[in-house]
């Protein structure tokens, strides 16, 4: 880290999307003098009556700033804003990397800081809509004592979790993969089995009344299998993300055996080529449904 930030940080969220403006007021509500922006204005609308400032460039958000947030959809939005951003942060500035890019762009995001004499924090989350919102989300964390001090309080401020997966990047974004595979995993498992039941006459929900409190249940399986009954697909996590997670996963895994992976890029492909891109990740059910 460059020159050693002092008393409560300054904040600057660079993205606006259901996460990036769940992380904002999570952030500002907890009393961190916030600054936030979005490539679509429309996002920060709001931001408006505060509490957070809403910057109307990329240099003037992160102008000061101890922190810098990103919280873009994928690496080349990433990339994109922080070209802006990098040569306007202060030196003694963190960048808290926390958009789910793989390994590689996490790297290349990395050497850039390092670069421009700007310390990196690789911290992707595990959560969706509800737990940014309450600020309950799990930081995962690879960064050097001293950095990951620094940012101690906005993490506090959206996290209620922290697993620290290494000492630099890209050993977070590394776990942020693995997360995500088991996460696509559970919930196409379940739509799967509601779909056999289905299929063979009996009423789905049976399915998660024999499951409920059995050594293999788990509250998120519970949760995203009422929501494909209901037919409740409001994003929480939406398709189109997990689709490009479980891609950045293969990437990332070339030597193992990848049958399992193959199926879900094919069953969450299937959904978002089927409308669904942009609803929640529960509806990969209707993959199931040919």
């Amino acid at each position: 880290m460059g020159e050693q930030m002092s008393g409560t940080p300054s904040v600057a969220v660079l993205g606006l999307g259901t996460m990036g403006a769940a992380m904002a007021r999570r952030i500002s509500g907890a009393g961190l003098a916030t600054t936030v922006w979005n490539r679509s204005a429309g996002r920060a609308g709001s931001f408006a009556e505060g509490p957070a400032r809403v910057a109307a460039d990329v240099a003037g958000a992160v102008a000061g700033a101890d922190v810098v947030i990103t919280m873009l959809f994928d690496a080349a939005a990433v990339e994109a804003v922080i070209a802006e951003a990098l040569p306007a942060m202060a030196r003694h500035a963190i960048w808290l990397q926390c958009s789910t890019v793989g390994m590689e762009a996490t790297g290349r995001f990395a050497a850039a800081a390092a670069a421009a004499g700007i310390a990196f924090v690789d911290a992707p989350v595990l959560g969706t809509k509800a737990p940014a919102e309450a600020g309950t989300l799990t930081a995962l964390l690879a960064g050097s004592d001293e950095d990951l001090a620094a940012v101690e309080p906005v993490i506090a401020a959206i996290a209620t979790k922290k697993v620290r997966a290494g000492d630099a990047a890209p050993a977070a974004s590394a776990l942020k993969l693995a997360m995500n595979a088991w996460i696509a995993t559970i919930t196409a498992g379940i739509a799967q089995s509601l779909t056999i039941a289905a299929r063979l006459g009996l009423e789905p929900a049976l399915v998660l009344e024999a499951l409920h409190g059995a050594a293999a249940d788990s509250p998120y399986a519970q949760l995203k299998g009422g929501a494909m009954l209901q037919g409740g697909f409001e994003a929480q996590f939406e398709v189109v993300g997990l689709l490009k997670d479980v891609r950045l996963a293969r990437e990332a895994t070339p030597g193992m055996p990848q049958h399992l992976l193959a199926a879900l890029d094919e069953l969450y492909g299937a959904a978002a080529d089927g409308g669904a891109a942009h609803a929640d990740i529960a509806a990969v059910w209707q993959a199931f449904q040919d």
